[in-house]
């Protein structure tokens, strides 16, 4: 078994990719079939096999490792189609969890949305996982030291689990005050619903996040065990059907931390497939990075749903500890990505004020844009993108679907250009400006909130709609440089095979670090680190290839928001506590803008990741060719440029019969089978020894 493959389920399409003993990569596309995830995935695999030479069973046969990504429990969430959740409490709080648990400029994922409302006394609170009458509460009481106050009340849990049952809860979180200091009341509780109701799945706050805060704590067992059934259904169904069908390898899932893991151990705590979605795509912006020389780089992915954003300065992909989710607070490891509504499917509007607008909402896989002829009514940015002659309607994804164009021009000429009182090309054309202020808008807050300057990043740009659009949001934002990779289009499921093995664990640990206590502090490493050998010895892992990583969540007295610093390997001591310090207040300096090392820190986490290193795949490098490009050159036809006010004959390049050397400019089209490469006036590019697409700017 010589083979890797990764398949990616998105929102729209499910992406593959396959790379050989040689290094010879295959991608596939497939849609995505939201009543059935399998469906859309094994389509793609089947796809894989056929462009590989090989039949279905004979690629499973030969395949070492499937990567899988999914947006199931992403989607569970987002369409509020989980599990029929309940939960129990700590008597008195049951009402907690209904509260608005972030500011309102962090609520949704549109920054416009997130911004036009924030003093708006009418704004609806974000809709709970569950309601009112399905959380319940118990007797009990545990204060901030550990020590029990008033003992569980086993009548209470008895009564609460049979009116669960009684309505129908198909999940259960546990939710207790102070449990992360004291799991007992919650570990007994679980017994008994085992007792009372085995068939009612379980999630403990102790066991999903044992830190301090209860908001997120509870928010996060709340999104585990809503997602939990369906997930573990989920990997249950692809495992056993791939295994069906003869594949003898190792299957292992894209976590939010970045990281991957085995089903069983994505079974024990299905929350870390959350926001897994995005989570890979940074590690392919990373390796191009490396093979380019670059240190500072921001990965943005722009799908059919959603545009992604992360910035990773110096080649580091930050981790945030908490996200916001459908407005709820989600505290495990995750992959610091930013998203917003802005894709090939995002939705052209006209607002109350007569502004157009574009996104968040999208038209998905179903019914698609209008172009696609499967029923979609509403302009979409792929619409926009054919009419201004972006798109070949004949060849999208490389000729396996014919676009309608004059579906397209039908939508956008009766939902925008007459009632704006434009053009056709012209209310198109203000679609696609509008969605790349968006999008650069995006890039920019992420910098902002960060403390990095774009310009002095080099911009990877990928998705199967960002090679149209990536060239635009150079100039927007005054990066220099461009990196479009070769498998922009399957950008997330090529960097799923860079993800090592993860696993990531936290401790409370709260104290003022001068009086801290290090031999507690050592222990609660030593205690993670031992589960962290045990999950990956499970996964199949030798202990000489385990690594491990510690960090601390460190702030300034008095502060409500920590940063996170790494910490030397080997036990805490005196020494190396001074070290994490100093790179706390670094980091703090760099992010912030600022730092005083005079001033008292205190600790109030203590993070630990096991990782199991993997073998990264080495790709084939492509044929050398020179600066000319005649024999790539396809044909011409008329495209829009607002340098040229108007649609030009421009050259239209097949991507795959470039060479490396081979030099491209603008203006231009590069069409790959699954994407397009708009190259404006002015615009340089230069293909790299592996196919990728790169500027001329130094």
């Amino acid at each position: 078994m010589t083979l890797r493959v990764s398949v990616d389920s998105g929102g729209t399409f499910t992406d593959g990719v396959l790379i050989d003993e040689k290094g010879e990569v295959i991608t596939a596309k497939a849609h995505t079939t939201p009543q059935d995830l399998t469906i859309g995935t094994i389509e793609c695999l089947s796809k894989l096999a056929s462009l590989s030479g090989m039949t279905f069973n004979d690629l499973l046969g030969r395949t070492s490792t499937i990567v899988h990504g999914t947006t199931l429990a992403t989607n569970l969430v987002v369409s509020r189609t989980g599990a029929k959740l309940g939960t129990i409490t700590t008597k008195g709080y049951r009402d907690r969890m209904l509260f608005l648990q972030v500011a309102k400029g962090d609520l949704g994922g549109d920054i416009k949305a997130g911004t036009t409302e924030l003093f708006s006394f009418r704004m609806d609170p974000p809709e709970p996982l569950t309601r009112r009458h399905l959380m319940t509460e118990v007797e009990e009481r545990v204060n901030y030291k550990g020590e029990v106050l008033i003992p569980l009340n086993e009548e209470d849990v008895h009564r609460a689990v049979a009116y669960l049952k009684n309505q129908g809860v198909e999940s259960i979180a546990v939710i207790l005050f102070f449990s992360h200091l004291y799991p007992f009341h919650e570990r007994r509780i679980r017994e008994i619903i085992k007792e009372d109701y085995p068939e009612a799945y379980v999630s403990l706050s102790s066991s999903v996040l044992p830190v301090t805060g209860e908001v997120g704590r509870w928010s996060t067992t709340m999104f585990a065990a809503y997602v939990g059934p369906n997930a573990i259904a989920y990997v249950s169904r692809i495992k056993k059907l791939l295994e069906e069908k003869g594949f003898k390898g190792e299957l292992v899932f894209m976590q939010s931390n970045g990281g991957v893991a085995s089903a069983d151990v994505i079974c024990e705590n299905p929350a870390a497939l959350l926001v897994s979605g995005p989570a890979a795509g940074p590690s392919t912006a990373v390796a191009l990075a490396e093979k380019h020389k670059v240190r500072d780089v921001v990965s943005v992915d722009m799908g059919g749903t959603s545009f992604d954003v992360c910035a990773i300065p110096g080649g580091q992909v930050r981790v945030a500890q908490m996200k916001v989710v459908e407005g709820m607070k989600y505290c495990l490891p995750s992959v610091d990505v930013s998203a917003i509504g802005a894709g090939g499917g995002s939705v052209a509007w006209i607002d109350p004020g007569g502004r157009l607008q574009v996104g968040p909402q999208s038209a998905g896989a179903s019914p698609g844009p209008a172009c696609y002829g499967t029923g979609g009514e509403e302009p979409t940015v792929t619409d926009a993108d054919v009419v201004l002659g972006y798109i070949d309607p004949d060849y999208f994804l490389g000729g396996e679907t014919r676009l309608r164009e004059d579906l397209a021009e039908k939508v956008i000429k009766g939902k925008i250009a007459e009632p704006l009182n434009l053009s056709v090309p012209k209310a198109a054309a203000a679609i696609y400006d509008v969605v790349n202020a968006k999008m650069a808008g995006a890039i920019r807050l992420v910098f902002s909130r960060r403390g990095y300057d774009p310009r002095e990043f080099t911009l990877c740009a990928a998705g199967g709609a960002a090679a149209a659009h990536c060239a635009r949001l150079m100039e927007e934002l005054g990066i220099r440089n461009l990196i479009i990779p070769k498998v922009a289009p399957v950008y997330c499921a090529f960097g799923m095979m860079y993800a090592d093995l993860k696993n990531s664990f936290t401790r409370p640990f709260v104290s003022e670090t001068a009086k801290a206590n290090l031999d507690r502090m050592n222990a609660l490493y030593q205690e993670m680190e031992g589960e962290a050998v045990e999950i990956l010895g499970r996964e199949g892992v030798a202990k000489k290839d385990i690594v491990i990583e510690k960090t601390m969540d460190i702030r300034y007295y008095g502060q409500v928001r920590e940063q996170n610093a790494s910490v030397p390997k080997g036990p805490v001591t005196a020494k190396t506590l001074r070290v994490t310090i100093d790179r706390f207040h670094e980091k703090h300096r760099k992010v912030i803008g600022y730092s005083d090392e005079t001033y008292p820190t205190e600790i109030m986490r203590l993070h630990l990741e096991g990782i199991g290193k993997v073998t990264t795949p080495k790709v084939q490098k492509i044929s050398q060719g020179h600066d000319h490009v005649a024999k790539a050159l396809k044909c011409t036809r008329k495209a829009f440029f607002r340098e040229l006010e108007d649609f030009v004959n421009v050259k239209v390049y097949e991507g795959d019969k470039l060479l490396a050397g081979n030099i491209l400019k603008g203006p231009c089209i590069i069409e790959e089978k699954m994407t397009t490469l708009v190259v404006p006036p002015r615009i340089t590019l230069k293909i790299d020894p592996y196919g990728n697409y790169t500027t001329m700017n130094k």
